[in-house]
């Protein structure tokens, strides 16, 4: 990545994963379990097996994840293993 420009190189700093990793780590997630969530300054997302699910805009505050993790839940397919749902 140290060719990339910069616009490249900031799309994967630490600021686009650490506002999903403190929420996770907060009393927000009740009953998130099993997921499994792509983030950058690019796209912030739910992982649907090798399928990119529901996105919405990158978002370097924690304290703003709760509604659209609930959001982008919602719109998301159950989870799966081996065709098998588990929700």
């Amino acid at each position: 990545m140290a060719e990339g420009s910069e616009a490249d190189r900031a799309a994967l700093y630490p600021r686009w994963i650490a506002p999903i990793v403190t929420w996770l780590a907060s009393a927000g997630p009740n009953g998130v379990t099993g997921r499994v969530f792509e983030a950058s300054g690019q796209v912030f997302g739910i992982a649907e097996g090798w399928h990119r699910g529901p996105v919405a805009d990158p978002i370097d505050d924690p304290t703003k994840l709760g509604p659209v993790v609930a959001d982008l839940l919602s719109r998301a397919r159950k989870n799966a293993m081996n065709g098998q749902d588990f929700d």
